[in-house]
Parts: structure tokens; sequence; C-alpha cells
């Protein structure tokens, strides 16, 4: 069963015990206060009747008043009879009926109350009809402390009960509308609850299937609304959180295979400068060729393909950083002072290409791994370098902005092609021009995972000045 239909079950349960206790307590409430009005008006009959009665056998001459009960009886009953529109009889002290009119059913509920009647006690009993009540009085008589018999009257309260009962059926009529009136009240509500309840919970099991394009409504303030709007937060966060996933997936995927097209290709070449070295090592050793003239060109040769194989050595290592990294610790670096060093350092370089490096450094301390960084700005210092043109100035400047430590580095050059600069930032990802022949595209990439290693950012802008901003967090 569905939530909606159990907590509506509940509340009508809840509603139909709460207006059948209320309407008991009210039917008792009415009912009571109906017998206590008839109790009232049977005590003032009863003092009237009494009063009437001594007066009468008073004024009588006989000296038993026993006697004069039976001599006035039937006068008494009468006038009782007609006065107070009901039926009476006299008993006397031998519970024998001396006059009266009572139907014989009453007599025997008179019967049933004689013995209190004895005591002294007033009786009344109430007989209750289809349509309306009976009462029956029993009250002894008493004269100078001598009893004579009692009375007995039974009078008709079917307006009193006719009252009663209209007004139970106005009571019942009003808890009826009340009951309609919470029911409605309570459907819509808990159809207003439960809706955007059942809606979630379709959205939910609809995100458990992978599909993201759900949509719910998130307006109000109420907690339906604020899960609602968490819900959405949840879907978009899993959405990219699968997106990035995904994304990293191909990364890896392309990196994988770009090892194993590196190492197939590398473990290629180093074939081919150590035949060389060998082949002019074993001929230089054993002197097969007296030729100063061939002496230096395998010399020459022995020292280019050495020189070959201690580039592929390195960009060896370099792509083993990417399989296993050596942890640093993470430590305050005066960046001026890293940034300047490092532009020094490259300086040697920039002269060779007839470059030089424009320094605008401002202080700044940064927490991080002090190898990592310089690696980085030699990296993006040497890419400048090889891929300037028309410009013989390469701009190094750093500054504070906010809580950030902003490095820049722009050089003059030619745009970066479209299909290359969407993914510069991509494992084995390069150029075609001469001076990436010896590239395997890893530089800008390590650059990058340094960069995010640190929770910084690197940019790069595109066109006829190349710039590439790095920003890392201050101490």
């Amino acid at each position: 069963m569905k939530i909606r239909y159990k907590f509506i079950a509940g509340l009508v349960f809840i509603l139909i015990i709460s207006l059948i206790v209320m309407n008991v307590a009210i039917t008792n409430v009415l009912n009571s206060n109906m017998e206590k009005g008839i109790n009232n008006s049977l005590k003032q009959v009863m003092n009237s009747t009494s009063e009437y009665i001594k007066y009468k056998l008073v004024a009588n001459n006989s000296k038993d008043k026993k006697e004069a009960l039976v001599e006035e009886g039937n006068y008494i009953v009468k006038y009782i009879s007609l006065n107070y529109q009901c039926q009476c009889d006299i008993t006397d002290v031998n519970n024998k009926i001396v006059e009266g009119d009572i139907e014989e059913e009453f007599r025997d509920i008179v019967k049933k109350s004689s013995d209190m009647v004895l005591q002294g006690k007033a009786v009344v009993n109430l007989k209750y009809r289809n349509n309306g009540v009976t009462a029956v009085l029993t009250y002894p008589v008493y004269i100078e402390n001598n009893y004579l018999g009692f009375i007995s009257i039974v009078k008709d309260y079917d307006a009193e009960y006719a009252t009663y009962r209209n007004t139970i059926n106005i009571i019942n009529i009003i808890e009826v509308g009340i009951f309609i009136c919470i029911f409605m009240f309570l459907f819509l509500m808990t159809n207003k609850i439960t809706k955007p309840i059942s809606k979630l919970t379709d959205a939910i099991i609809k995100l458990g299937d992978g599909e993201y394009s759900i949509s719910i409504d998130e307006h109000g303030k109420d907690e339906v609304a604020i899960l609602a709007r968490e819900f959405i937060k949840m879907r978009d966060r899993i959405r990219e959180q699968i997106e990035t996933i995904k994304s990293e997936e191909e990364k890896v995927y392309r990196l994988e295979r770009g090892r194993r097209d590196f190492f197939n290709s590398v473990t290629h070449e180093l074939k081919t400068p150590l035949t060389a070295v060998s082949g002019y090592a074993e001929l230089l050793l054993t002197g097969m060729v007296e030729d100063k003239e061939f002496d230096k060109r395998a010399i020459e040769r022995i020292y280019s393909e050495s020189e070959r194989l201690h580039k592929l050595v390195l960009e060896l290592i370099e792509v083993s950083k990417g399989l296993y990294v050596i942890k640093e610790d993470f430590k305050e670096v005066d960046m001026g002072k890293l940034i300047t060093q490092s532009c020094n350092d490259m300086s040697i370089k920039a002269e060779k290409y007839s470059l030089r490096i424009i320094q605008d450094i401002g202080c700044g301390i940064v927490k991080a791994q002090e190898d990592k960084i310089r690696q980085v700005i030699i990296n993006i210092i040497d890419n400048a370098i090889k891929y300037s043109y028309g410009g013989d100035e390469i701009y190094v400047n750093s500054y504070i902005m906010e809580d950030r430590y902003f490095i820049e580095v722009i050089n003059s050059s030619k745009p970066i092609p479209y299909e290359i600069f969407n993914n510069i930032f991509e494992p084995f990802v390069k150029s075609t021009t001469e001076t990436t022949v010896d590239s395997r595209g890893l530089g800008l990439y390590l650059c990058n995972e340094i960069i995010k290693e640190h929770e910084g950012e690197i940019t790069i802008e595109n066109g006829d000045l190349i710039k590439v901003k790095i920003s890392l967090k201050l101490k």
C-alpha cells in the first residue's frame, strides 16, 4: 500500500474514533440534562400534589386520615390527572390500590419501587419508548408523621424527548458535515504532501537507471520542496561525476594507448643509435680502419647518437612519472626567488635562439612542492623559447591578486591550431612542426597535473601572443 493511502487510512481512523467518542460524550451530556430536567419537573409535581393532598385530608372532617384518603381518593386522582396531564394511583398502607387510572405495565414498575417508598423515599423511574419517555413518580404520604400510603404518578415527557432527539440529530448532521470537511481537507493535504514524494520516488528510480534528464517541481519553502531542490543538486552532481568519470576514462585510455605506442616506438628507436654506437666503437677499438678523417667522423657519430639516447632516456623517465610518482612534501616556497632562478637558468638557452627573458617578478609565499613547481615554470619557459616567432622577447610576470599568486609567461608566436589547442592539456598531444619532432607531447599534460595537485589552475590564451597563466593559493 502506498504511503498516501496509509496516511489517509490512519487519519480517517483517528477522525472516526474521535467523532464517535465526541458523539457518545455529547449524547450522555444531553441525556443527563434531559433526565435532570424531568426529575426537577417531577419534584415540582410532587411538592404541589403533596401539599394539595395534605390540604384535602386535613379539610376532611373524618378523624381517621387513612379513611379520609380513601374518601377523597377519587377526587384527588381526577384533580391530579387533569391539572398535571398525567395518570395517578393512590395506594394504601396495605399496598392496595384505593383509586387510580395507571396502566398495568406502569403498576409493575410501581410495585418494584414500593419497598423504597415504605422507607419514606420518593422514587422516579424512566421508561423509554421509540418516540418518547414516560416518568413514573412514586412518593409516600405522611400527615403528622403517620404513614397513610403512597401516590403514583405517570407522566409523559415526549416533548422533552423530542427536543433531545432533535438536538442529537442536528449534532449528528453537524458531525457528519465536519467529518466530510475534515476528510476532504485531509485528502487534499495528503495528496499535496505525498504527490511530490511519489514523483521524487519515481525520479530516484529513474536516476538509478541512469536517466539524468529527469525534472521535478521544486517550488515552495516546505521540507518536500527543500528535498526536491537537494535532489536536483544531487542529480547534477552525479551527472557531473559520471561525465568526469567518462572523460577520465577516455583520458586514461588515450594515455595508455599513447604510452604503448610511445614505448613501442622508443624501443625501436633505441636499437638504431645503439647499433651505430656499438658499430663505430668496435671499429675504433679494433683499429680496422686507419683513417683519421674516419675516426673523427666515428667519434662525432658516437657523440650524436649518445645525445639522442640521452634524450630518449629522459623522455622515458618523464613518461614513467605518470605511472609512479615520488611524493614530495609541501613546504613554504618563496615564489619570487624560485621564478627568478628558473628564468636565469633558462636565459642561457634563450640566448642561443636570440631571445631575451624580461622579468617582472612579485614576491609571494606559496605552500607547494618546490621541485615540481620549478619543473612547471621551466617547462613553460622552454615552450615559449621553442615556439617563439616574430619577436625576440619573452615576458615572465608574477603578482598577487586577492588570495592567489599568479604567474604569466608571454611570447610572440603563430596561433596554435584549433584541433591541438582544444586538447592541449591531454597527454601525447603535439604539433607537427620541425621544433616538435623530438617531443612526445607530455610537457603541458604533466604541468597541468602538477598544478591540479596544488589546487591551482593553468590556462592558455591563443593568438599571435601566447599567454600561459598559472594561479596558486597563497599560504
